[in-house]
């Protein structure tokens, strides 16, 4: 006989649970009970009640004892959910058996047909994989040069890179800076950049109210494999700490060890993004931390033009229209998709431009 215990904190119990509802081994209960996270991948299902199941899986026999323990919570300091715990038994079963149920589980998380990264929302001192986001393509992030290609060009070094920072005794890390207005691009860059890599997303929200240091190094330290880890909008955690105003429970220098502190991470790309990267303490987006800065602004009219032509195929003197009317002034590449998306089924009228207004001053003739 062999047993294994899995909680909801755990990988393993989410792979486990898809595994079952892939072989469909509790269809025949009649205990069950609706919820509106399925085990598998968060649409409505049923799972099995609270309580004891039986099932035969190729010749094995087993029982799945359930517990909700709504005393005992799980979730660090600031949001916190019932302990729900797994109680897996295998009679006249080795325990290759049921870790074989469990990888064939994590197979299907991995080989699962995707629509894009999966994205992983800090719950607590867990990771919650809330869903996917739809791939973007790296060439719609719009900028009026090839930074974006650089930053994508960098992300694929570092990622091969493991054995050239061993051999130089440097931490396996790496960090990033994505600042500029607010509808330039950034949070679409994140996308583009992990769906170019094949990679998910891991996003936590620092001015969560009762997030601890503690909960954020434990975070950084599990945040899940093979995924870019975002921290938006930093500027609003931390731009008024000379003023004493509380925005955050994280104290300052707890994010910096959490970032390179002894125990942070290694083999991670940390993506930090700010509208205002003057607020920033120079401490926080030194080497090490922020390795590369990478602006992201409003675009000129030729940009703009590529989106044209990307939603509109084939219709160049439409597409030379489209950048007659912005002129030689700047404009939001949100506002612009904002415009196209609008008028997708109408190009002449999305040629005129009518509603996309400069978003900075005219540019000087070179």
């Amino acid at each position: 006989m062999c047993q294994q215990s899995l909680d909801n904190r755990s990988p393993a119990y989410r792979h486990f649970c898809l595994w079952m509802e892939h072989t469909g081994v509790l269809d025949h209960t009649r205990q069950l009970r609706l919820t509106d996270d399925s085990w598998a991948e968060g649409t409505k299902g049923y799972a099995p009640a609270p309580g004891s199941h039986w099932f035969i899986y190729q010749g094995h026999l087993c029982r799945l004892d359930r517990e909700i323990n709504e005393k005992a919570k799980v979730g660090g300091s600031y949001e916190q959910r019932p302990m729900e715990v797994l109680e897996i038994t295998v009679l006249f079963g080795r325990v290759q058996t049921l870790l074989g149920w469990i990888a064939k589980g994590r197979d299907l998380a991995e080989n699962r047909d995707r629509i894009g990264p999966s994205l992983h929302v800090l719950k607590g001192d867990w990771w919650d994989e809330v869903g996917e986001v739809p791939r973007r393509a790296i060439d719609t992030v719009l900028t009026d040069d090839d930074r974006v290609d650089k930053l994508l060009e960098d992300l694929r070094w570092f990622h091969s890179a493991q054995a050239w920072y061993a051999d130089r005794g440097v931490p396996w890390r790496r960090g990033y800076l994505l600042y500029g207005p607010p509808g330039t691009g950034k949070s679409s860059l994140i996308r583009a950049l992990a769906s170019e890599l094949s990679l998910d997303i891991a996003t936590m929200d620092l001015g969560r109210i009762g997030l601890s240091d503690d909960d954020l190094r434990d975070a950084m330290i599990s945040a899940p494999a093979r995924t870019l880890l975002a921290i938006e909008d930093i500027d609003a955690v931390f731009a008024q700490r000379e003023t004493g105003e509380k925005r955050a429970t994280i104290s300052f220098s707890g994010l910096l060890n959490a970032i390179d502190g002894v125990a942070a991470q290694e083999g991670r790309a940390l993506i930090m993004t700010t509208n205002h990267k003057e607020r920033l303490d120079p401490a926080l987006i030194r080497p090490g931390r922020a390795d590369m800065h990478l602006e992201l602004g409003h675009v000129r009219a030729a940009t703009a033009r590529q989106l044209f032509e990307r939603f509109f195929p084939g219709e160049a003197e439409l597409a030379q229209q489209f950048q007659t009317r912005l002129g030689a002034s700047l404009h939001s590449p949100a506002a612009i998709q904002a415009w196209l998306l609008a008028n997708s089924a109408n190009p002449e009228l999305a040629a005129q431009a009518l509603d996309l207004h400069p978003a900075a001053a005219p540019i000087a003739a070179e």
